[in-house]
């Protein structure tokens, strides 16, 4: 087995063993690698002076970065610490598979890194969750589409699973990440059912939208843990994700959650949120039309000979009425609430599992292995994933 380092943006001692399934502790076991989370920046000195200057994930790229000898790849669960490494392993021309995961290279910040360092010298693939990203990842930060694979997002479906719970006339959404509250505020003012917002997120610094004041006499907002959040979805008619019009996949992980809890989801067709959702429609309906492209999901789904089926709908971003509308109309249709809730179901066990992505990564892993050039390893003690090419 090769050896691998995986670096996470988390404490491994933190995860409940009673909560959902981490993707990283599942990657870590698939991958047999050794960890460098938040934990290990503590115990290093050098570390904690780079942390201090530079911040956590600069002390983690730092940690990898020193053990570059002796594993075979490295492996960064964000682009905030690929991004680092890569510099410092340009900086020795360090032959090391280094493969990251991408949620937003396109980020302002970021793209410098790309366009003028020219850090993807040093990583040998980049895991994308949206066709988005792939296409801008190539037409304006110039990365190779040889680097880049598209790998669909996870859930854990053991956890996040129908509830037997009595469904209410109830509206939920949750989450921080570029967030629009305030357009499903304007369109559920008035509307005949309970709206609850669990804002809040285990890792998004944004701002809090559905914390301004003066939200609809029918709107609660309030923050859950997993066993709260749970079983507030069981008791929901549908789940909404409103967004911003972003250019990657916020909102992913409450719309898998929401799909993998049998529930109808209604999201917001950013230029990023294209490639989870199945909408019956090809076109999302509103001031300025949309149309969609054939999602990652989709591409997913045909290559595996699955039958990917309606599970929610899309509607135009800053469209009160829109939203509106398609509430509306599920809170008014309970069989196809539920049509569309069982297919979310049977989508996500089908293509997204935890599992299912592990083993996606640990391919990338794999052949980032085979094709770094030859080297000796000192001894201290996965395209869609499909090939994007």
């Amino acid at each position: 087995m090769p050896k691998v380092l995986l670096v996470i943006s988390a404490t491994l001692a933190n995860v409940s063993p009673t909560g959902p399934r981490k993707d990283y502790c599942v990657l870590a076991d698939k991958l047999e690698a050794e960890v460098i989370d938040y934990a290990s920046v503590q115990e290093s000195l050098s570390a904690r002076a780079v942390k201090r200057v530079l911040g956590m994930a600069a002390a983690q790229a730092w940690l990898a970065f020193r053990r570059r000898n002796d594993v075979e790849a490295i492996l960064t669960d964000g682009e905030h610490i690929g991004i680092p490494l890569a510099l410092l392993l340009k900086l020795v021309n360090a032959r090391t598979a280094h493969v990251t995961i991408g949620h937003r290279i396109t980020a302002a910040k970021k793209r410098p890194f790309f366009r003028f360092l020219r850090v993807q010298s040093h990583i040998s693939r980049i895991a994308l969750h949206a066709r988005s990203q792939f296409e801008l990842g190539t037409r304006d930060l110039s990365i190779e589409q040889r680097k880049l694979a598209l790998v669909p997002y996870q859930v854990d479906t053991e956890f996040w699973r129908p509830q037997a719970a009595a469904e209410e006339r109830l509206i939920c959404s949750a989450g921080l990440e570029f967030r629009d509250y305030p357009t499903l505020m304007a369109a559920v003012e008035g509307l005949d059912a309970k709206v609850v917002i669990g804002a809040a997120s285990h890792w998004s610094k944004r701002r809090n939208t559905a914390d301004g004041g003066g939200q609809p006499s029918n709107v609660t907002v309030d923050s859950f843990d997993y066993d709260a959040l749970r079983s507030l979805y069981a008791r929901s008619a549908i789940v909404v994700v409103p967004l911003d019009d972003t250019d990657f996949q916020a909102g992913v992980t409450t719309i898998l959650e929401a799909m993998s809890m049998g529930k109808p989801v209604v999201v917001t067709h950013s230029v990023g949120q294209t490639d989870v959702v199945e909408d019956r429609r090809t076109i999302t309906r509103g001031a300025q039309p949309r149309t969609r492209p054939s999602s990652l999901l989709r591409a997913v789904a045909e290559q595996a000979g699955v039958a990917l089926e309606p599970s929610g709908f899309y509607v135009p971003p800053s469209d009160p009425q829109a939203l509106r509308r398609a509430i509306a109309y599920l809170l008014e249709h309970p069989e196809e609430r539920a049509r569309l809730g069982a297919a979310g179901r049977r989508t996500v066990e089908q293509l997204t599992t935890v599992d299912q992505y592990a083993a996606r990564l640990r391919e990338l892993v794999d052949a980032a292995i085979a094709e770094a050039p030859p080297r000796r390893i000192a001894h201290r003690g996965v395209p869609v994933v499909a090939s994007a090419e």
